[in-house]
C-alpha cells in the first residue's frame, strides 16, 4: 500500500504495523513483508523469493531496526545478495 507520495505505507493489521513491497530482480520476483514490531524496536519480517513463478526460499529477519523502512531495506538487500550468489553458482 502506498501513500499520496507513492512511498510505502504501513498497513494496520491485528494490532501490528505491517507493510509489504514486491519487486523484480535479475528475473526473480521478491515479496518483502514486515510482520510486526515490538515495543523494544525488534522488527520481524521475511522476503519470499520466486524464480519463474516458483517459490524457492524465504529469507527471515528478526532484529532491532530504527524503523520499518530500514528493516525493509535490510530484507531487500539480503534477498538480492542471495539471488546473486545463486546465479553465480548456476554459472559455474
Amino acid at each position: 500500500m502506498a501513500d499520496a507520495d507513492g512511498k510505502m505505507a504501513p498497513i494496520e493489521q491485528r494490532g501490528f504495523n505491517t507493510a509489504s513491497h514486491d519487486f523484480d530482480y535479475q528475473g526473480w520476483k521478491v515479496k518483502v513483508a514486515l510482520d510486526g514490531a515490538s515495543s523494544e524496536g525488534i522488527v520481524s519480517g521475511h522476503a519470499d523469493l520466486y524464480e519463474r513463478s516458483v517459490f524457492v526460499c524465504r529469507v527471515m529477519l528478526s532484529a532491532r531496526h530504527r524503523d520499518g523502512s530500514s528493516a525493509m531495506q535490510a530484507l531487500a538487500r539480503k534477498a538480492r545478495e542471495l539471488i546473486d550468489v545463486r546465479q553465480l553458482q548456476a554459472d559455474d
